[in-house]
């Protein structure tokens, strides 16, 4: 049967954006993820590339690749990008923690990314491996920083939309990062509070995190935003925001529904359709709407 055959108007606005975890696996620890490595797999490029099909015709207009870390498959990844951007006219979005990017990667693909994200959670070192992002201070094998900045200029080069993401915790919520965003300068600062998830990272036998000692209160979220209220480009999101605002398909392309507090898979896409998997996803549209989740994702291609 058409897996789409029950696509209406009302699916078509829910799928604007789509967030795809190709795969958990991951070359950081950072102690506060919630897509932890629990399994390694992904999906073969024939069945990824039917998925993105199937979210086109449902009414997909952005798909952002993420993981884990997009980057630990730099092949399927390029492939998957090329196929959203060429063969679909879909925006392309990639989340990284920046640490697998080459410039090689980039000369090949990077006309097929609109929006290139990186994580960025600290401007110390010591606070960085603290948290588990990257190497540590004394490590001389991929300084986290410095590859940051790298990728920003291989954007600039490609003319990709350029984007950051912190997440604020124990370790670094009292932390002043304007003045190195300012020279970052990305497009968007994404901003989040630390949030846990179970059977992800709150440190029970199912979870391989413990984020529970990075938790921040409300108010020590609420000051990190309000020291950093001069960068027009930061968009804060609490926890009450984020937590059922964003679609996610995780590695078998089913939809994780985090409004219980975890993350419960549904059917696949694959198997059942979009208009049927979306309703087992637990998404919040109207708070998507409300976090400006909708924004000019396309870069100028001309």
């Amino acid at each position: 049967f058409d897996l789409n055959d029950e696509v209406n108007d009302d699916t078509k606005e829910l799928v604007k954006s789509v967030n795809y975890f190709i795969s958990r696996k991951c070359n950081y620890a950072c102690k506060f993820c919630f897509h932890t490595q629990k399994t390694t797999h992904h999906l073969a490029l024939e069945q990824a590339k039917l998925g993105l099909r199937l979210l086109k015709d449902a009414g997909t207009e952005k798909i952002n690749f993420a993981g884990g870390e997009p980057f630990y498959f730099p092949e399927l990844l390029g492939q998957l990008c090329k196929i959203a951007s060429n063969d679909l006219d879909l925006a392309v979005s990639i989340i990284s923690n920046g640490s697998l990017i080459t410039r090689e990667w980039m000369e090949e693909y990077g006309r097929y990314v609109d929006v290139l994200g990186v994580s960025v959670d600290s401007f110390h070192d010591a606070t960085n491996a603290a948290i588990g992002r990257g190497e540590g201070p004394n490590s001389n094998k991929n300084n986290h920083l410095s590859r940051i900045f790298k990728v920003r200029e291989w954007c600039y080069e490609q003319d990709i939309i350029f984007k950051v993401n912190t997440v604020v915790c124990s370790k670094n919520w009292e932390e002043d990062m304007t003045e190195n965003i300012r020279k970052l300068n990305p497009k968007r600062w994404k901003v989040f509070q630390v949030l846990l998830l179970e059977d992800e990272n709150m440190g029970n036998e199912q979870n391989l995190r413990d984020a529970r000692p990075l938790v921040v209160t409300d108010e020590e979220f609420q000051s990190f935003v309000e020291r950093h209220k001069a960068i027009p480009q930061m968009i804060p999101e609490s926890n009450e925001v984020m937590q059922n605002s964003y679609l996610l398909l995780d590695e078998d392309m089913r939809f994780l529904d985090c409004s219980g507090g975890g993350k419960i898979p549904g059917e696949s896409i694959l198997k059942v359709g979009v208009h049927r998997a979306l309703q087992q996803a637990g998404f919040d549209h109207g708070m998507f709407k409300e976090r400006g989740g909708v924004f000019d994702w396309k870069r100028d291609r001309n």
